[in-house]
């Protein structure tokens, strides 16, 4: 993996002085013998050029072993079984990555489809994965509220009785977005407007978060053109003044 200069340069000129994080989806921090290290040299390379505040990851995997034991992309990020070896795998690698880059590292919350994962009863379900391991990793979370509304609506839990036991001190950063109903489910698809129970949610959990600095709008790229500019301005609006009603300075980060 590398950096690619134009569109980096593009980025910069485009940002000027503002402060920026960054936000992964090839670590695939999860797998059993091996993590993207990759991703990891390219942050770095990146990290030197254009400093960031933070930085976040999937509470994922999304390789496992080839034939030849080197990593296999298997296509799709898939949720992890709610077990100590996890705990400890994945809470070392957040600690050592929190190391490297001497800046926060978060975890976010995974969009999943699978019914019966495993679940110690020590940890219970994937709220508790997540308090574990940022609590072994020294972490922080990167609560993304349509991640959870979709797990509420495909897996039958109630989504505002979860975030009643997410360790809300441990969030920094929260992502809303949009998506639609396909086969079935409820699907994280980022293709459009912010659904009404995600707003809900936001403001029900923004003024219980005491270390949030951000709010993100997610849309994909290439369904910004299916949006209006009115419409995506919209969702920042309302966005920033959620923010702004719970005593937060002006100003939203947008994806």
């Amino acid at each position: 993996m590398d950096l690619v200069p134009d569109k980096l340069d593009r980025a910069r000129a485009i940002c000027g002085e503002l402060p920026i994080v960054v936000h992964g989806v090839e670590l695939s921090i999860g797998s059993a013998l091996h993590w993207n290290a990759g991703y990891l040299d390219m942050l770095e390379r990146f990290q030197a050029i254009w400093p960031f505040h933070w930085h976040s990851e999937h509470l994922t995997y999304q390789t496992i072993p080839g034939d030849d034991q080197k990593p296999l992309s298997i296509g799709v990020p898939l949720p992890l079984p709610g077990t100590a070896e996890v705990v400890h795998l994945v809470g070392a690698r957040a600690a050592a990555i929190r190391r490297r880059y001497g800046v926060p590292f978060l975890l976010e919350n995974p969009a999943h489809f699978l019914t019966g994962l495993v679940y110690e009863p020590e940890i219970g379900d994937e709220v508790g994965l997540m308090a574990a391991i940022t609590e072994h990793g020294h972490c922080g979370q990167l609560l993304d509220l349509h991640n959870l509304y979709c797990n509420a609506v495909n897996h039958g839990f109630d989504a505002f009785a979860a975030i009643d036991r997410i360790a809300l001190g441990k969030v920094i950063e929260i992502h809303v977005a949009g998506g639609r109903r396909e086969d079935g489910y409820w699907m994280d698809t980022h293709d459009g407007c912010v659904p009404t129970p995600v707003w809900e949610l936001l403001e029900y959990t923004l003024p219980r978060c005491p270390n949030i600095a951000g709010i993100v709008f997610e849309l994909l790229n290439y369904y910004t053109t299916k949006m209006t500019v009115d419409a995506i301005a919209g969702e920042l609006t309302r966005a920033g003044e959620i923010w702004r009603r719970n005593g937060h300075p002006s100003g939203t980060m947008q994806e």
